[in-house]
C-alpha cells in the first residue's frame, strides 16, 4: 500500500514489525521539523515489495541509503524489576539480574540497558534500590534485522525496539492532553498477549497471557465453519457486519486473560484505567481493538495524528493522508520525546540517544569506514590517554613520596619544639589576662565616680520601711543589698517598682548601664524581704 512516490529523499524511516513492514522517506532540515514526504505499507514478508519501492525512491541514492529503523523482535526483555543503581556499573551485574529472574540463557550476548519507567531516561549508576525499566535484546535477533535491512541496501543510523519510543510517544500523548487515566498498550503475538500499562508511576509491566491471534483465528474458524488457515487469515482482514457482529467472540479468550491484570492494576495503584490501544495491528485488522476493550470493559485508544505530530517536531509533507493509528510506532521512532536530556549531545556509537531511545545497531558489523576511522581514533585517543595517565600516575606518586618525606620532617620539628610551643601559649594566655585587667582598669580610670554621691543617691532613693545594709563592688559595678520590712507579696512589687525608678533616675542612668533585682529572699516569717540590685558601671568611651 503505498501514499504517494517522490524521487529525492535524505533518509528513511522503517518498521519491522509482526503484521507490516512500515516505511516513510524523511527529509529532516536543518530547521524546522522533520517531513515524512512519502509513507508505504507492506506485509510482514514482502521484501520484494519493499526493495522495490526504495529503488524508486531513492533512484539517485544507488549506494547506502541512510536508515532509522525499528524492529519488533520475536524475543525480547521490557520489564519493570526493582534494581541496585549503584551496581549498574558492574558488567556483571544486569546479566546475572536477567539470568535469575527471567532465566535468559547466555545473557552476555544480549544488550541490556536500565531506564525509568517514569521518564524512559537511562538510569545512573548510583544511589539505592529502585525500580527500572529492564530492556535488552539478543545480539543474534539485532544481526538478523540489520542484515535485512543491509540487504535493501539500508544502513542503519539508529536500530530500535520500536516498542520503547510507542510507549514514550503514548504517554507524552496522554500527558498533553490531561489525561489522568492509565493506558494500555496491548501486543498481540501469534501465540501469546503481552500488556503493558502506562500509570502515574510509570511503565508497568505484567505477565503475558497465553492467548494471541492465533486464538482469533482458532474462533473464526469455528464461528464460520472454515477449514483453510489463509482462507480464515483473509476474512479476518476484510471486516463486514457478519464479522462485526462475532467480533467479541473471536477475542474473548485474550480478553478474559486481560481483565484481571488491568483490574489489579487498578485495585493496586488506585488508578483508573481508561483506554486500549493494539499496537502493530495494521488497518485491516483495526477492527480488534474495540471488541477487545469491550471485554476488558474500557475503551479503544483514540489517537490525532495531525494534532499529535507537531508537538513532537514532525509534519507530513503535501499530498499524503492522515496516517492510521497502527503508524504510531513507526513515528515514536523519529519522534522528540519529552524528558531529562543527556548531559551532553550523545554520540552515534552510544546505546541511549534520549527519552525512550535506545540504539541496538552491532555497529562492528556496519559496512562503514568512517566507523574504521573513528574507531582508530578512538583507540589511538585512549591510548594517548592512557600513556597522559601513567606519567601523571608517576608524577603523583613523586610528589607523594616527596610529601610525605617533608611531612615527617615537619612533624619531628614539631614535636621537638612542642615544649616551648605550649610554655608560649601559657605566657600568652597569661599576658591576655593581664592585659583585660589593665583594661579594666583603664576604663574605671577613665570614668571615675565618687563612692559619697552613690551613696548619697542610693540614700535619696530608698523607699519607705526599706533598710540599706551594704554597697559592695564588683569588676564593672556595684550590688546594693539591703531589707524591706513589709510582707513579702507587696515587698516583691515594690523592689520591682523601686528598681524601675532606679532604671529612670538621672543620676543612675548616668552611671550604670544595667540595674536588675538579682536577688529576693522571704524572712522574719514572711514579714520581711531581703533583696539585692546588681548596678553594671557603663563601658568608658574611647
Amino acid at each position: 500500500m503505498i501514499f504517494n512516490n517522490r524521487n529525492t529523499r535524505q533518509s528513511l524511516l522503517i518498521e519491522v514489525n509482526p503484521y507490516q513492514i512500515l516505511a516513510a522517506a524523511l527529509d529532516r532540515p536543518d530547521d524546522g521539523p522533520a517531513v515524512l514526504e512519502s509513507a508505504a505499507e507492506f506485509d510482514a514478508g514482502d521484501d520484494a515489495g519493499l526493495r522495490q519501492w526504495i529503488d524508486n525512491n531513492f533512484d539517485s541514492q544507488k549506494s547506502w541509503v541512510p536508515a532509522v529503523g525499528g524492529f519488533v523482535p520475536p524475543e525480547s526483555l521490557l520489564q519493570r524489576e526493582s534494581i541496585q543503581a549503584r551496581r549498574l556499573g558492574e558488567s556483571d551485574y544486569l546479566p546475572g539480574l536477567v539470568k535469575e529472574q527471567y532465566k535468559i540463557e547466555n545473557p552476555e550476548n544480549w544488550k541490556l540497558t536500565a531506564l525509568s519507567p517514569l521518564e524512559g531516561a537511562q538510569v545512573a549508576p548510583e544511589g539505592t534500590a529502585r525500580p527500572a525499566l529492564l530492556c535488552g535484546v539478543s545480539r543474534t535477533d539485532v544481526h538478523r534485522v540489520q542484515q535485512r535491512l543491509l540487504d535493501h541496501r539500508l544502513l542503519p543510523y539508529r536500530l530500535e525496539l520500536s516498542l520503547l519510543p510507542l510507549l514514550g510517544a503514548i504517554t507524552d500523548y496522554k500527558a498533553r492532553n490531561n489525561d489522568k487515566r492509565a493506558a494500555v498498550v496491548v501486543v498481540i503475538e501469534q501465540e501469546h498477549t503481552t500488556a503493558y500499562i502506562l500509570g502515574k508511576e510509570g511503565v508497568h509491566t505484567p505477565g503475558p497471557v497465553r492467548h494471541g491471534f492465533a486464538s482469533i483465528v482458532q474462533a473464526a474458524c469455528k464461528e464460520f465453519a472454515l477449514k483453510d488457515a489463509a482462507e480464515v487469515r483473509d476474512r479476518l482482514h476484510h471486516a463486514d457486519d457478519e464479522l462485526l457482529l462475532r467480533a467479541g467472540k473471536f477475542v474473548r479468550a485474550i480478553g478474559r486473560d486481560l481483565k484481571p491484570l488491568v483490574d489489579s492494576y487498578e485495585m493496586t495503584t488506585g488508578q483508573p484505567v481508561g483506554e486500549i490501544y493494539c499496537a502493530y495491528l495494521p488497518a485491516s485488522l483495526a477492527w480488534i481493538a474495540e471488541p477487545l476493550a469491550q471485554v476488558i470493559g474500557r475503551v479503544p485508544f483514540t489517537f490525532d495524528c495531525p494534532a499529535w505530530l507537531p508537538t513532537v517536531n514532525l509534519r507530513l509533507g503535501e499530498g499524503i493522508p492522515t496516517l492510521g493509528q497502527h503508524w504510531l510506532g513507526a513515528l515514536s521512532l523519529v519522534a522528540e520525546l519529552p524528558g531529562p536530556k543527556p548531559a551532553k549531545n550523545p554520540k552515534d556509537s552510544d546505546a541511549y540517544q534520549g527519552p525512550w531511545h535506545l540504539d541496538r545497531r552491532l555497529s562492528g558489523e556496519l559496512p562503514s569506514n568512517d566507523l574504521v576511522r573513528s574507531r582508530f581514533m578512538a583507540n589511538a585517543v585512549t591510548a594517548t590517554l592512557a600513556a597522559c595517565a601513567l606519567i601523571i600516575m608517576g608524577w603523583q606518586l613523586y610528589l607523594n613520596n616527596t610529601l610525605a618525606s617533608e611531612i615527617s620532617y615537619w612533624n619531628q620539628r614539631i614535636q621537638e619544639n612542642q615544649r616551648s610551643a605550649d610554655e608560649l601559649k601559657a605566657l600568652t594566655r597569661t599576658l591576655g589576662d593581664q592585659t583585660t585587667r589593665l583594661d579594666q582598669a583603664y576604663g574605671l580610670m577613665a570614668a571615675p565616680y565618687v563612692l559619697s554621691d552613690l551613696v548619697m543617691a542610693v540614700g535619696r532613693t530608698r523607699l519607705d520601711r526599706m533598710t540599706i545594709e551594704n554597697i559592695n563592688g564588683f569588676a564593672g559595678g556595684v550590688v546594693v543589698r539591703g531589707t524591706l520590712h513589709i510582707p513579702s507579696e507587696k515587698a516583691t512589687q515594690q523592689l520591682r517598682a523601686y528598681v524601675e525608678t532606679l532604671r529612670h533616675d538621672r543620676e543612675f542612668a548616668a552611671l550604670f548601664s544595667t540595674i536588675a533585682l538579682t536577688s529576693l529572699e522571704r524572712i522574719d516569717g514572711d514579714l520581711s524581704m531581703h533583696f539585692e540590685v546588681a548596678c553594671k558601671l557603663k563601658e568608658a568611651k574611647p
